[in-house]
């Protein structure tokens, strides 16, 4: 469980919102204003979270779900998150994102009501497709570019934890464990302070360190372009009422 470093050129500059090659391969424009609206005050709802945030993803198939942002934006192209059946999912709705290797790098949808530093996140993530089948969750989001990633691998049947930032992103802890393809697994992270504990269906993977962001944040569902992911039972839960923001 070794730190390894992977240089990303024009993270964030003129060619636009580029990720790791440990994360993801191409680039891609993320417009400078909705970055700053994303990104500036948390809405007051953030403030209301109950002691289980259980995030109601809705029931309008077909189209992506209400209380989310989606990064890269995409500008006149088909958003590639949208509510899908499946039978094998809670209430048998799933978020799905349909992966679209030749526009991205990689996908962010941002939950929007909350902005919380301390908390408990978890999801069920079900990766598909004949590509990557990488799925995670990310937290503490100040930019587009800014944020510690959770991340499940199927095809690797790895589980890592990763600090994106700017032009890098460090692969802090990663440990192998069996991860079924086409199956649902329920990945979670408690992060309080500096600490972060990692569990992958409910049995803990690693513990992790880290004190670079230690800002409260976005929470957002994280892929890879290469993958087609589901997520559903997606819940933020703050350890205490001065974790949010």
């Amino acid at each position: 469980m070794g730190r390894s470093n992977h240089s990303v050129p024009g993270l964030y500059g003129p060619h636009g919102f580029e990720a790791a090659p440990a994360i993801a391969r191409r680039a891609r424009l993320v417009p400078a204003l909705l970055a700053a609206a994303l990104f500036a005050c948390a809405s007051p709802v953030a403030r209301a979270l109950e002691p289980k945030a259980i995030i109601d993803i809705g029931q309008n198939l077909g189209a992506p779900p209400a209380h989310f942002d989606f990064l890269p934006a995409t500008e006149g192209e088909r958003l590639p998150w949208a509510l899908i059946e499946d039978a094998t999912a809670a209430g048998g709705i799933a978020l799905e994102q349909r992966g679209a290797p030749a526009t991205a790098s990689h996908f962010l949808a941002v939950y929007k009501p909350a902005s919380v530093k301390d908390a408990e996140f978890s999801a069920r993530i079900k990766a598909t497709g004949e590509g990557d089948q990488r799925g995670g969750i990310a937290l503490r989001l100040t930019a587009p570019d800014n944020y510690y990633l959770v991340e499940m691998d199927a095809r690797r049947d790895r589980v890592m934890f990763l600090r994106v930032a700017k032009e890098d992103a460090e692969e802090i802890v990663a440990v192998d464990v069996n991860i079924a393809t086409n199956a649902w697994h329920t990945l979670t992270v408690r992060a309080e302070d500096d600490e972060f504990v990692v569990s992958l269906d409910g049995i803990w993977a690693f513990t992790a360190f880290d004190k670079v962001l230690s800002r409260a944040g976005r929470v957002a569902l994280w892929t890879s372009t290469d993958s087609v992911t589901r997520f559903d039972s997606i819940t933020i839960a703050p350890t205490s009422p001065s974790a949010q923001q």
